[in-house]
């Protein structure tokens, strides 16, 4: 498993410490890309099933009930998740579910035959045994906006409630509601009561997220919302439908699912870790492979800076007094370039110069790959693991490779990323320019420059910005009467580009499986 893995995974949580949080204000431009790469799925929309229940809900909801007061809508949302938890863990093996530690909880400490789950479904505000902390639930924090995104969901010109779209909404509605079949109204009637027995929830069990029927209507209508076929005609749907078939192609190619790591990596280097070329078979999806390997680039280059980070965080930790800005930065540049065997380079051109090519830059077992350079950046990431000089001269090494692609890349660099604010957005085509403007200094000069300019000073400012906009204190170093010192740890950290969601809901609509992609998983590929 690589060290990105690690962060991959979403924690059903309220987030509230703030300190560190994209501290050289890199990251957000990371976002920016990802987000127009898969539209209509989010980092915790996890599984795909949630879009039906959520369109039956609005739907059902208008006709039965039809009170516009938000309170209202939201108990119902509340209850309707609880009741889909409770319906899960009694399935069983499903994952991907708001609120199923409470649900198993329930399940375990059961006395009797019959759930009342009315109570959990309160908000935190009005119950300590709420079964989700956050008010509006997953709806509120993950569904919601990727439900109106992607057509599912029309907003209200008279109300605040969430309606199904005329086409698209009421036809995945429906297509839920059919496949309840006679259990839609004990379904509806167990939300009301906010209670269940256990009679019911064994009879419930197959609208678990798991449960989506292989040949049912409501397969074929999430296939066809996922591949843009019904719904908005627009460049999202056509973005989410090449990112999609860009996985459906990968699976194929390397016989299994893959993961979201196999997905980046293979897309960034254009080969799969064996090292077989990965090429796609039209302009669009080619034309799609760039603007991931463009994204991908990015976070690597702000990966790297934030090891450098890492590293004078750590260094700061043997000054609890402070330290003078310029002795720092002197040491850190006296040991990072002692760590090469080598004498070295006259300057940071000749740096890069040094570094030829490797055939496969997503290969992990050779030295100095762009992947290589990643795991060993990662694996000190952590504030229980010191950054040592080795590893932050492997993170200069990799912000070398990156500029030496964007030498190479410059167009399309310039016209991806030619639209974010310079004044916010810091990104691949920021970081390239500055190494273009101290490539002709002295090696260890534009060390310190980069240490200095990118890394303590970029810190400082996007802190201060974050507390004069936003309140939120996030200095990770504090200066004082000049001399600074360590406040809080901080270390490298990848953006989540959607690709675990995305990869189960391919799962869920059973267009992939344990050995790659099924049947209909081919019949799509063959289609495109």
């Amino acid at each position: 498993m690589s060290a990105m893995a690690a962060v991959n995974f979403p924690e059903w949580t309220e987030y509230r410490k703030k300190n560190g949080l994209d501290p050289l204000g890199m990251q957000n431009s990371s976002v920016t890309l990802y987000q127009t790469l898969i539209p209509g799925i989010g980092n915790v929309t996890l599984r795909m099933r949630y879009y039906g229940l959520y369109a039956w809900l609005s739907r059902v909801y208008a006709k039965r009930i039809g009170d516009t007061n938000p309170q209202t809508w939201q108990r119902m949302i509340r209850r309707a998740e609880a009741l889909y938890a409770l319906i899960a863990q009694r399935r069983g093996d499903e994952s991907g579910v708001t609120g199923s530690d409470w649900a198993q909880k329930t399940l375990d400490n059961l006395h009797g035959r019959t759930i009342d789950f009315a109570e959990a479904a309160k908000t935190r505000k009005e119950t300590p045994d709420y079964y989700f902390a956050v008010d509006w639930g997953a709806y509120g924090l993950a569904y919601a906006s990727q439900l109106f995104q992607i057509g599912i969901f029309d907003p209200s010109r008279e109300h605040a409630i969430a309606l199904p779209s005329v086409d698209l909404g009421e036809k995945l509605a429906l297509a839920f509601d059919k496949e309840l079949g006679e259990l839609s109204g004990q379904f509806y009637d167990a939300i009301l009561r906010g209670r269940v027995s256990l009679r019911d929830l064994d009879a419930l069990v197959r609208l678990a997220p798991s449960g989506i029927r292989n040949g049912g209507t409501e397969r074929k209508l999430y296939e066809d919302i996922l591949f843009g076929r019904i719904g908005p005609q627009d460049e999202a749907a056509t973005s989410r439908r090449a990112s999609l078939l860009l996985i459906l192609n990968i699976a194929e190619q390397i016989q299994r699912a893959p993961t979201p790591d196999d997905v980046r990596w293979t897309l960034y280097a254009g080969k799969d870790q064996e090292g077989r070329l990965f090429t796609p078979a039209t302009q669009q999806l080619q034309a799609q492979t760039e603007r991931w390997r463009l994204y991908h680039a990015n976070d690597l280059c702000h990966v790297a800076l934030e090891c450098l980070l890492k590293y004078i965080l750590d260094t700061l930790d043997e000054y609890p007094r402070g330290i003078a800005p310029s002795s720092l930065i002197a040491r850190c540049v006296d040991e990072i370039t002692s760590t090469s065997p080598h004498p070295p380079p006259s300057s940071w051109n000749a740096f890069v110069a040094s570094l030829p090519p490797v055939a496969n830059p997503g290969d992990p077992n050779i030295q100095d790959t762009e992947f290589a350079l990643v795991n060993t950046i990662m694996a000190a990431r952590r504030p229980i693991h010191p950054c040592s000089a080795d590893v932050a001269r492997n993170a200069l090494t990799l912000l070398a490779v990156l500029h030496r692609a964007f030498r190479a890349n410059t167009q399309a660099i310039t016209e991806e990323l030619k639209n974010l604010d310079f004044t916010a957005f810091h990104s691949l085509l920021t970081e390239g320019r500055y190494l273009e403007q101290v490539g002709d200094a002295p090696f260890r000069d534009a060390v310190a420059r980069i240490i200095e300019e990118r890394v303590v000073r970029r810190h400082l400012w996007v802190a201060l910005r974050k507390f004069q906009r936003q309140g939120d204190y996030t200095f990770l170093v504090e200066a004082d009467d000049g001399l600074i010192r360590l406040r809080e740890k901080d270390g490298p950290v990848f953006t989540n580009p959607r690709l675990g969601p995305a990869i189960r809901f391919l799962h869920d609509i059973h267009l992939l499986g344990e050995n790659g992609l099924t049947r209909r998983g081919v019949e799509v590929l063959q289609a495109s």
